[in-house]
C-alpha cells in the first residue's frame, strides 16, 4: 500500500527560518494524501519532545557540526499535535477526525484506487475548485481540498461533483476547508446515495458524520426496497434520525474536533480533549470540564471537578547571575545584548507564558539549562512545574532583523 511515514503535522523552527505551522497546514495535507491513495497515516512528529545534553556537546543539530540549520539546544517541540510539554494544539482534534474514519471505515478506503479530476488544478490557480476521487468502482469518497497556505483561494460557489453516477446537491466552498464526502457508502440495511457531510465514525449500527462550516448536511439514502429518500438537518447533538437499520448523527464540526472512542464508547469533550487513563475519563486541559457519552441513541452529559490553583508568574530584572554556559546560542548571527531576569511562579500547576520579544531566550534552574526557544510571534508556554521550587533565571538575547519569520 501506498504509505507516508513522515506526513508535516508541524515543523521545526531554526534560527534563521521560523514559520509557523496552522492546524490546516497539518490537516490539509493529511487529508490530501488519504485521497491520493495513503493508506498508513505516518508523521514526523506527532508530539515534540525535549533533546538532552551529552557530557561533551548537545545532541542537537547545528551549523557547527555541519548540519545546514541552527536549532533550539533543547526544544524539539516541532510545532505539532502535542506540544513539548503535552499541550493539545488545533490539528489534534482535526487529525483526530481522519484517525477515527481510518480506524472504522479502513476496511472500506483502503482498497479503493485514486482517481484524479478531468482537470488538473496547479497551486498556481487559486480559482479552480481541487478536487479527486477514491473509489472501487462501485462506492468511493470525494475528496475535496480548499486550502493553500500563505495563499487565500477563491470561494467557489455552486460547486456541481458528479461521482459514481451521483450527483451532488450544489455547494458553496468558502474559506478555509478541506473535507470529504461519500458516493453508495454502505449502512445497516441501507445505502447512503450521498451526503454533504463527512463521515467520522460509527458506534454500533449509528454512524457520525461531521457537517462542513459553510454547506448544510444532506443525506439521499436508498432503502433496501428501492426507495429513496433525501434529508436536510440541522447538525447538533439532536440530529439523530433512521437510516434502514441505521442512526445517523451530524455533529458540528467543533463537536467533531471533540470526539474521542474510550473504552469502547463515544465521547464529546466540550471543548477539552479526553482521554482515558486506568479506567478514568481525563483531560488534556486543566482543571474542571465536561464531556458527553453516547449511549442507547442519546448524550449523557457527565461533569468532572478537579482542583486546580493556575500558577502566577513573577520576573524581577537581575544582573547577570552567571556567564552562561550555552551562550552560543545567544549569540546565533554574530554578538548580541543580552538580559536577565529571575523568575518564580506561585504553584506548580498549569503553564505560564513568558512575554517579550528577543531572538533566544534559555531558562536556567539551579545553574542548569532546563528549556530554550527561538522567538516566533507565538507566546512561549511552559509548564509551571519546570519552574516550582528551584531557583530560575530567564535570559533573553537582542532580536535583530536577520532571521525569516511570519509575525
Amino acid at each position: 500500500p501506498f504509505a507516508t511515514c513522515e506526513l508535516g503535522s508541524g515543523l521545526q523552527v531554526t534560527h534563521h527560518r521560523r514559520p509557523l505551522v496552522s492546524a490546516m497546514d497539518a490537516y490539509a495535507l493529511s487529508l490530501v494524501k488519504l485521497g491520493c491513495g495513503n493508506n498508513l497515516i505516518g508523521y514526523y512528529m506527532y508530539h515534540g519532545g525535549t533533546n538532552k545534553i551529552g557530557k561533551r556537546s548537545t545532541f542537537q543539530e547545528s551549523t557547527d557540526t555541519g548540519y545546514p540549520n541552527d536549532v533550539p539546544i533543547l526544544n524539539y517541540d516541532f510545532q505539532t499535535c502535542l506540544s513539548q510539554y503535552g499541550e493539545a494544539r488545533g490539528q489534534y482534534g482535526l487529525l483526530n477526525m481522519l484517525h477515527l474514519f481510518a480506524q472504522d471505515f479502513g476496511g472500506l478506503l483502503a482498497p479503493m484506487e485514486h482517481v484524479s479530476a478531468e482537470q488538473f488544478i496547479p497551486s498556481t490557480d487559486l480559482t479552480h475548485l481541487r478536487a479527486c476521487l477514491r473509489t472501487d468502482g462501485t462506492r468511493g469518497f470525494v475528496f475535496i481540498n480548499h486550502y493553500q497556505r500563505l495563499s487565500q483561494l477563491e470561494d467557489v460557489h455552486g460547486a456541481a461533483i458528479e461521482a459514481l453516477g451521483v450527483s451532488f446537491p450544489p455547494m458553496d466552498i468558502c474559506g478555509d476547508v478541506s473535507f470529504f464526502l461519500p458516493v453508495h457508502m454502505p449502512l445497516e440495511g441501507a445505502e447512503l446515495a450521498y451526503a454533504t457531510a463527512q463521515p467520522l465514525c460509527r458506534a454500533g449500527h449509528t454512524f457520525f458524520f461531521a457537517a462542513v462550516d459553510g454547506i448544510a448536511p444532506q443525506y439521499c439514502i436508498r432503502l433496501a426496497d428501492g426507495s429513496e429518500k433525501t434529508l436536510a438537518v440541522q447538525p447538533g447533538l439532536d440530529s439523530i434520525f433512521d437510516a434502514g437499520d441505521s442512526k445517523i448523527i451530524t455533529l458540528t464540526w467543533d463537536q467533531a474536533r471533540f470526539v474521542r472512542r474510550l473504552g469502547g464508547d463515544v465521547y464529546i469533550g466540550e471543548d477539552v480533549n479526553l482521554y482515558l487513563h486506568s479506567g478514568v475519563i481525563c483531560a488534556i486541559e486543566d482543571g474542571s470540564f465536561a464531556c458527553r457519552r453516547y449511549a442507547e441513541g442519546r448524550f449523557e452529559r457527565m461533569e468532572i471537578h478537579r482542583e486546580f490553583s493556575p500558577a502566577q508568574l513573577t520576573l524581577t530584572p537581575a544582573e547577570e547571575p552567571f556567564f552562561p554556559p550555552h551562550v552560543r546560542e545567544l549569540e546565533l548571527g554574530g554578538p548580541r545584548k543580552r538580559w536577565w531576569q529571575r523568575i518564580s511562579v506561585s504553584s506548580g500547576e498549569g503553564f505560564v507564558t513568558i512575554p517579550g520579544e528577543y531572538d533566544a531566550a534559555q531558562i536556567y534552574a539551579d545553574g542548569q539549562l532546563i528549556a530554550d526557544h527561538f522567538y516566533t510571534g507565538v507566546s512561549w508556554r511552559v509548564p509551571a512545574s519546570l519552574l516550582f521550587g528551584r531557583e530560575c533565571y530567564l535570559v533573553m538575547s537582542e532580536k535583530k532583523n536577520d532571521f525569516y519569520c511570519e509575525i
